[in-house]
């Protein structure tokens, strides 16, 4: 019988009557279960003198696990620092009176009629934790999204569980995750479920100045893991092990580490002890790959996966909701448990900020702290703050926007990705048509992350930092897929090899690294690249060959009346018109052939202005306000800002269009010669 709230629960308990002896033990033999925790006299004293201040029936071989919080409230303060719980005693034998021998019915311990005697600490298994509470039933104690890996796990430890069979082969595993994707929590459940010990160690704590002092830690670890078997041993981030301050492998050091596993498991013992290190996505030395017996990997959890783990989390903490928790495990494409957890409680802060009654998690409060996780995450990326463009605001275009949308959204709603995949999109022409636009919009609606990296700034004086600058943009981008890495002016980051006047080389090795980068991304599959330019016929070719920038889109100028006006609708969307913008049909009329997106932009701008200072001088002349005025009257003034016909077209006859026609005649053909590369 094991008295623990948490342990794995029966189907059916049969006792029978002869096991109860309704008389109270004279004597009674308890042993603390070993721990790798340090438990002081003074602590396990007055665990066991309040547990048995009431008589408590019990039988020889039960287990007993005791809350520090409930019975010894004083000592909770080790709780927060050894992160220790509850202290597991079994009870050795019981002692009726000192005539008999050791009874093997159960009867009742109670303090001031039983001699309670504490033997020497013994090894044991532990009680078995496979559920945790909720409001009216039972939930398993691993998320649906570790379900995989844990049975993994717990099938590799399991053969050193039974003793009837011998295995030459050391239990030392890795787990490889992303960071946050549960591999700690991994752990922990397999031990639960197993009945092990769990000793936590960070690399972080062994590494040291010295390698003479991070063999002495690493010594004094493993020693203290063997002393409470059965234990996992738990070594977190191992990616900076066995590696010194510059980098480099440390040989020393990890032959250390091999010795002392090899004389760990030389010592014949009872009850296994299992190594088990955990890996974010990172690379370790080849030395110590080669020690692990299986690595079991954490993968990306798919979208039923996450949905199970939105509804996982929200019972286990007893949150309700009414949100569409699909359309929200959707929209996490990249998100690991932590991140998950995070979501939830978010959305619970941000419902308790917003509604003081009873707390019901609605769709706005998900989708408000999935902006504000987005938000933070690109803080943590060093991505840029990138304005909120939606397609509404980007007019024409709309043979751009389908293609960018089957390109980009739709590999990252179909779960399966079926084909060969595309690399990139290279959007081409003259300045002004809206090529950076475009790129913020798709970061908006696709809702991914958006890398914006214009080609100067990867570029320096010192030898092999560009080629580093290059590694570390792609490295961002894969940490925090899915994710766009926009290269704006690529001309200038990626010109054609060889030219004269590249002073030792330096272009030359940036489009090297470019191309194996690109190369590189082609298995994430949630990695999109797109460049920009004005001069495509200066990149290098190899950057235009398929699977890096397959394809080419020629972005140019609105050459019919009813593509401007859609751009003008867009632009002035937000605008007050006299005729509800009608007036736009008229100015339509009179732009120029050869005018631009941001020469359209201008037009409305300048019009905008011109009816702001018509309103600011029929204000001054009637007396309302005076020539001194802060931002508050400046904000209810343009508030009431009307845009008539004439002031559009008055911006409109003043425009010096950006680009002018021998230039569009240049764009058309350098179209014509591209249009074959167009795939």
């Amino acid at each position: 019988m094991v008295l623990s709230l948490l342990s794995s629960i029966p189907e059916k308990v049969q006792v029978a009557a002869s096991d109860f002896d309704q008389s109270m033990a004279e004597e009674a033999y308890i042993s603390m279960i070993s721990n790798p925790y340090e438990c002081p006299d003074d602590l396990i004293e007055a665990l066991l003198q309040n547990y048995f201040s009431e008589a408590r029936f019990l039988r020889p071989n039960d287990v007993l696990s005791i809350d520090i919080t409930r019975f010894a409230p004083c000592y909770q303060y080790l709780v927060s620092q050894n992160n220790i719980k509850e202290v597991i005693f079994k009870i050795r034998s019981l002692k009726v009176d000192k005539l008999t021998q050791n009874s093997k019915k159960g009867c009742f311990i109670a303090q001031g009629v039983t001699t309670l005697v504490q033997s020497p600490t013994i090894h044991s298994y532990l009680p078995q934790k496979h559920w945790i509470p909720s409001a009216d039933y039972f939930l398993t104690n691993c998320p649906p999204s570790l379900e995989d890996p844990l049975r993994s796990l717990t099938a590799c430890i399991s053969l050193y569980t039974q003793t009837d069979i011998l295995v030459d082969i050391k239990p030392v595993f890795l787990i490889k995750g992303a960071e946050g994707s549960g591999k700690s929590s991994l752990v922990q459940i397999a031990a639960h479920r197993m009945g092990f010990n769990l000793m936590s160690i960070d690399f972080s704590e062994i590494q040291s100045l010295t390698s003479a002092q991070t063999e002495a830690k690493l010594r004094i670890v493993l020693q203290n893991a063997k002393n409470c078997t059965p234990c996992i041993l738990l070594l977190s981030n191992i990616q900076i092990f066995g590696k010194d301050a510059e980098g480099k492998e440390d040989e020393r050091i990890i032959s250390a580490f091999v010795s002392e596993l090899e004389s760990l498991y030389k010592i014949e013992s009872d009850y296994p002890l299992v190594v088990v290190a955990t890996l974010n996505d990172s690379s370790i030395v080849n030395s110590l790959q080669l020690l692990f017996t299986e690595t079991i990997p954490i993968e990306l959890s798919s979208q039923k996966e996450r949905l199970d783990c939105l509804n996982w989390l929200l019972a286990t903490k007893r949150f309700k909701t009414n949100a569409d928790l699909s359309h929200i495990a959707s929209i996490c494409t990249d998100f690991v448990l932590a991140d998950l957890n995070a979501i939830v409680l978010q959305a619970v802060k941000i419902g308790c900020k917003s509604r003081s009654s009873k707390l019901m998690i609605t769709q706005e409060d998900f989708c408000e702290a999935h902006e504000y996780m987005q938000s933070r995450y690109s803080d943590w990326i060093g991505a840029p703050r990138v304005p909120k463009v939606y397609w509404k605001d980007i007019g024409g275009l709309g043979d751009l926007k389908s293609e960018i949308l089957r390109r980009i959204e739709l590999p990252l709603l179909t779960s399966a990705g079926v084909g060969p995949s595309r690399s990139g999109l290279l959007l081409y022409g003259p300045p002004g048509t809206g090529k950076t636009l475009l790129a913020k919009a798709i970061a908006t609606e696709c809702q991914i992350h958006f890398l914006s990296v214009k080609g100067p700034e990867l570029l320096n004086m010192y030898v092999g930092q560009s080629e580093k600058n290059v590694r570390q943009v792609f490295e961002r981008a894969r940490a925090s897929a899915p994710c766009v890495i926009f290269f704006d002016e690529l001309d200038s980051l990626a010109p054609s090899r060889g030219r004269n006047g590249d002073n030792g080389g330096v272009m030359d090795r940036v489009v090297s690294q470019l191309l194996a980068e690109i190369d590189g991304i082609e298995s994430s599959g949630s990695v999109f690249i797109i460049g920009a330019t004005n001069r495509p016929d200066l990149i290098d070719p190899a950057l235009l060959r398929p699977g890096r920038f397959d394809k080419l889109l020629y972005v140019g100028i609105s050459t019919d009346q009813m593509s401007r006006l859609s751009v003008l609708k867009a632009l002035t969307r937000k605008f007050n018109f006299f005729e509800d913008g009608k007036e736009l049909e008229q100015v339509v009329k009179i732009l120029p052939d050869n005018v631009t997106g941001a020469d359209m932009y201008a037009v409305c701008s300048n019009a905008w202005l011109l009816a702001v200072r018509r309103n600011l001088e029929n204000l001054i002349e009637v007396g309302t306000v005076n020539h001194r005025f802060g931002a508050g009257k400046m904000n209810a003034i343009s508030d009431r800002v009307v845009v008539t016909q004439e002031d559009l077209i008055k911006a409109a006859e003043t425009l010096v269009p950006s680009v002018s026609k021998e230039e569009l005649k240049r764009y058309e053909k350098l179209r014509s010669e591209l249009s074959p590369m167009t795939r």
